[in-house]
């Protein structure tokens, strides 16, 4: 008999998990959050994972939360052997996750016990980190506090950007849970190992404050706040939004000038950055070269 198992995640990240389960397992039903209003126009947006329930005739599921009974019931009916989660962005409560027969098992992009919480990716970029990876958790009712089943560790390169890293864990995240979920219809055995409670570090939600470039910072810190989540400044009164860059070296400049015909800009230790791709307010992602044929500044000009 197949495992059967219910899934929940929400963004593109879950997709990987929620693919593979649909191959190799019997998936009976899907949780994901509400659609929403996206967009410049407004428009009712479903998530990856709705469209994907959609488009393979899934049973799939959208409540604001768990605190009606209701909803309880509904999911003890399914009668699930597992549950799934990943990337979902609904807090599940104890009566929930004992639910299923084999309980709840989570898809962490960190090598827990580091960076739990809603940024994992971001957060280990921004802090200049060396690796991260995938844990596969027996999930419990504390954030991301569970009892790890497996991990899988990868490199961040000075390069990488969080969509680069997020990609090469989203896949790793669905190899790994296929190999938990078929020892589990085997009857194998999981270890269980507790997180070291004194190594615990949080990722918390990125702000758009904290997105806004401050120039006075150096190159290589204003660099890795791009890789990690993008970084925006003002010229012109127009928002401008950098999502990939190279550094260069220069000196006596002051922060914040736009220093060549390229649109570099000084930064507080006299290097500069050099936009590769940016956004317009409003617009799409470009490269420089698209986004120059269609921007005036001056050399000199300060951007904010």
């Amino acid at each position: 008999m197949k495992l059967k198992v219910v899934f929940m995640g929400t963004p593109e990240f879950a997709l990987s998990g929620l693919k593979t389960i649909y191959k190799n397992f019997n998936l009976i039903g899907c949780y994901t959050q509400p659609s929403r209003p996206s967009g410049r126009g407004q428009k009712i947006s479903h998530s990856p994972v709705k469209n994907f329930c959609i488009q393979n005739n899934i049973p799939v599921f959208t409540p604001e939360n768990f605190k009606e009974g209701s909803e309880i019931d509904r999911l003890k009916k399914i009668n699930c052997d597992v549950l799934v989660v990943a990337a979902y962005g609904i807090i599940l409560s104890k009566d929930i996750l004992k639910i299923p027969r084999f309980g709840a098992l989570n898809i962490h992009a960190s090598l827990l016990p580091r960076y739990r919480g809603a940024a994992p990716i971001q957060r280990a970029i921004l802090a200049g980190e060396k690796k991260t990876g995938i844990t596969i958790m027996q999930m419990n009712e504390k954030l991301d506090a569970g009892e790890i089943i497996l991990q899988k560790e990868i490199e961040i390169k000075e390069n990488n950007t969080a969509q680069e890293i997020h990609d090469k864990l989203a896949n790793i995240g669905g190899k790994l849970i296929n190999d938990v979920l078929k020892k589990i219809e085997k009857g194998e055995q999981i270890k269980l190992t507790p997180q070291d409670e004194k190594k615990v570090t949080y990722a918390q939600k990125i702000t758009t404050e904290e997105t806004k470039i401050n120039w006075n910072k150096s190159a290589k810190e204003i660099l890795r706040q791009i890789k990690a989540f993008g970084g925006w400044l003002i010229i012109n009164k127009q928002r401008i939004k950098i999502f990939d860059a190279d550094i260069s070296s220069t000196k006596n400049k002051s922060p914040g000038l736009i220093v060549d015909k390229n649109f570099s800009i000084s930064c507080g230790n006299g290097d500069i950055i050099k936009p590769t791709i940016l956004q317009k307010s409003g617009g799409t992602k470009m490269d420089i070269h698209t986004f120059l044929r269609g921007f005036r500044f001056e050399i000199n000009q300060k951007v904010e």
